[in-house]
Order: structure tokens, then sequence, then C-alpha cells
């Protein structure tokens, strides 16, 4: 994605755009933003005050941060149904060296988080989301590119059936729509803060 952006926008054309990849735990920028957006990023994380601490140090005073990501309670129904299948009889042999990889916090941790890195909260808040797939082929799609901490533990000759599986269980709870689309609910959480 990286190489793509700078691709596309080449610094000579488009000179306020800079894209470059960092370890998130630590940024190495100091009082460079006015603002600083997040989407769907800091969920990767067990440990998100690092980066915060990182965003923190990177805004100018009175700088402003946007941050979107999974929250607790974020896909559940998928979670639980993967939890189901990779300790199945068919699947157990794959599941020992996997751990559960997000990190869906909610406004209680943040909170704390964001007092600790030395930004005020604004609004912090578990934002309800429907995710619309158009079909079975939507589901598996989004599955396939969303949960590969659970697929890639599976050899990659089984990796269909395994979403397969997956998505017929899935369906048989949580049936297509009258227009033949299939809904997971999300849960988003949304943060906004203010460095003082």
């Amino acid at each position: 994605m990286i190489r793509l952006a700078q691709h596309s926008y080449p610094p000579e054309a488009f000179p306020n755009l800079h894209f470059q990849q960092e370890d998130a735990s630590h940024l190495p920028f100091k009082d460079e933003f006015t603002t600083v957006f997040s989407n769907a990023t800091l969920h990767w994380l067990h440990d998100p005050l690092p980066a915060l601490l990182g965003i923190a140090k990177s805004l100018k005073h009175r700088g402003k941060i946007l941050l979107q990501m999974g929250g607790t309670g974020n896909a559940a129904e998928i979670v639980r149904l993967l939890d189901r299948q990779i300790q199945s009889r068919q699947w157990a042999a794959y599941s020992g060296r996997f751990s559960f990889p997000y990190g869906f916090y909610g406004p209680r941790e943040y909170h704390q988080w964001l007092q600790e890195a030395g930004l005020q909260p604004l609004r912090v808040e578990l934002v309800p989301k429907d995710m619309v797939h158009p079909g079975p082929a939507g589901l598996t799609g989004w599955l396939r590119t969303t949960w590969h901490p659970y697929t890639q533990q599976v050899p990659e000759m089984q990796r269909e059936a395994f979403l397969d599986e997956l998505v017929n269980v899935y369906l048989a709870e949580n049936p297509l729509d009258e227009k033949g689309r299939t809904h997971v609910q999300m849960i988003r959480l949304e943060v906004e803060a203010i460095k003082l």
C-alpha cells in the first residue's frame, strides 16, 4: 500500500503528501502534525499505550486525533464461531500456534491511556455498525482478507474448505436477508482527543 501510494502520488506532483511505514509503537515524529487520523489500525495492538504516546509526541500543541478501530464486542459472532471451529477435530491440529491478535478495547481503557499519553479525551465511544456483504462470496472475501490470523494457521490447500465451513455455519445462524446479503454486527471504537 505504501509503494502504491508513493507511486500514485509522487512528491514532485504532491509536495504536501508523504508516505512511509513505521512501527506504531515507536513513532519517530515530534511536534510535526496538527491532526492524526488512524483507521482500523490500533486494534492490532494488545498494548496501544506506546502508540498513543508516539501520537501525542508527534502532535503540535492543541493538535487533534481521530482514531477508529474495532472495539469491545467487535464481530463477536464471527469470533465465537472461529474459536469453536479451530477447536473442532478437523482444525484443532492447526490452532496450537494461535493467539488472539486483536486488542478490542472500550472507552474505559482508552480514557486511561489517553490521559497517560497527555491527551484530553473529547469523545470516546463504541459505535455499532452493520457490515453488509453481497452474499456468501462477499462474506468469504472479507473473512479471507481480514481474519488471516486465523486462516493462516491452516495449510493453504485447506483454507478454502476452512472458510466454506465458517461461512456455512455463520449463515445457518445468521441467514441472508431478502436481498441475498450477509450482515455482521461490528462494534467500532471512535476516539477524539486533543493535545493540551
